[in-house]
């Protein structure tokens, strides 16, 4: 398991933020916060692969566990990966450069968020799980779900090969484990087939998994380089989903879920009877902004800046059909509560992405987190006026933004 830096822990010395800036890196503190609060990862999946392993000692197959536990397998086993993943990101630059510890290259901070970004997520339903047996997060969303993105840059850093090099070594020892007590547990009849295909997932994994730290003898030419990076993705992908189907095999039973597209009704437009303005903030919010009064002002601004009302109206019916669809849900934390809206005008909820879906043109992935964000701020400095889907991790801030480009901003609530 990957230990906290200590360096990372303290505050930075001048001469470590004067490296870091000549470096162009970023402080990790929000990156360190998600390490922290993920750590409980660790234990919980030992737990967990426990009662895995009990089950298999008495004889019972995993596909005749309860739906809370299989439950419970499943989701502290993405806990744990998403977490190691993350630590692994994190520690293989603080050792590649230790004069900057505590600081992250923009890249490496960027993708350890997004792993990061889904522990609490995975850990709070594991945790469902274990206190409900007839919960199924099947039933909630599509599953097994997708490795959140890798960011895209070219040439991939070093410190990430041997990141990945790390975290599917770790992957693949609790990946071997599962499929141990799959094995010891027995197959039921009917079910050969499909544990032969999940068996070989694994294979497929760990081939490509020796392929490329084989192949990986740094220094090593671009294109090399280039091959060790897919062929880690490749296993690190496999065990990811194979740890998924180990854990809940009667997912191996349904059909693969299709990306879903939203059709949706037109929403009135500015001017027309049933427009409302705060149509894009988040409903559980939008009194209270209503009450605020540069608020007021700053929803007025939006809409008579923006050049296309019918297209910010249609990207938002689209949100609100796959709302209501199921396809998306307003993000909510490890107690249930709705995680609130995003800092900037105009105040959109966070969503969670349950199943596949397309909106905007934009495919987005189970258990991604994004928000709507509609803005005029940039137009008078002869920018264009921005509707776009963010895609997250996201995290608290206290920070206040109203972005209207006639008064300037505010901060606080």
């Amino acid at each position: 398991m990957p230990t906290m830096s200590p360096a990372a822990s303290s505050s930075p010395s001048l001469m470590t933020r004067l490296a870091s800036a000549l470096r162009g890196e970023v402080s990790a503190d929000t990156v360190e916060a998600y390490r922290r609060a993920g750590a409980a990862a660790y234990e919980d999946v030992l737990n967990a692969e426990g009662i895995r392993h009990e089950l298999a000692i008495s004889g019972t197959d995993l596909w005749s566990t309860s739906p809370g536990q299989a439950t419970q397998l499943l989701c502290t086993w993405n806990a744990f990966a998403l977490q190691t993943l993350g630590d692994q990101m994190v520690e293989a630059d603080y050792r590649a450069d230790s004069k900057t510890v505590g600081f992250l290259p923009p890249i490496t901070a960027e993708q350890a968020a997004r792993f990061l970004g889904q522990v609490e997520q995975w850990s709070s339903t594991a945790r469902r799980g274990a206190a409900d047996p007839a919960f199924d997060v099947a039933d909630q969303m599509a599953l097994p779900a997708p490795l959140p993105p890798w960011v895209e840059v070219e040439p991939c850093p070093t410190p990430h090969v041997a990141a990945m090099i790390a975290a599917s070594r770790s992957m693949r020892e609790h990946v071997e484990a599962a499929l141990a007590d799959f094995n010891r547990a027995g197959v039921p009849d009917g079910r050969q087939a499909a544990a032969d295909r999940l068996r070989g997932m694994v294979a497929d994994a760990n081939s490509a998994a020796e392929y490329g730290q084989r192949m990986y003898r740094p220094p090593v030419p671009r294109e090399v380089h280039e091959r060790v990076e897919d062929s880690l993705k490749r296993a690190i992908e496999g065990y990811f989903r194979a740890g998924q189907l180990l854990a809940h095999p009667r997912l191996l039973d349904r059909p693969e879920v299709q990306v879903a597209s939203v059709n949706a009704p037109a929403l009135p437009l500015p001017g027309q009877p049933g427009f409302d303005p705060w149509c894009l903030t988040h409903p559980a919010k939008r009194e209270a902004w209503r009450r605020d009064p540069a608020a007021r002002r700053a929803i007025d601004v939006l809409w008579r800046m923006d050049p296309d009302p019918a297209a910010t109206l249609t990207i938002q019916a689209q949100i609100d059909t796959a709302v209501a669809a199921g396809l998306v849900a307003a993000e909510v934390d490890g107690q249930g509560r709705p995680m609130g809206n995003y800092f900037c005008c105009p105040w959109s909820a966070i969503y969670v992405v349950r199943r596949p879906v397309t909106i905007a043109g934009r495919s987005l992935r189970a258990g991604e987190q994004f928000t709507y964000d509609v803005s005029a701020e940039e137009i008078p400095e002869g920018g264009s006026f921005k509707r776009e889907l963010l895609v997250g991790p996201f995290h608290p801030t206290n920070e206040v933004d109203y972005c209207d480009p006639t008064a300037g901003r505010g901060f606080g609530w």
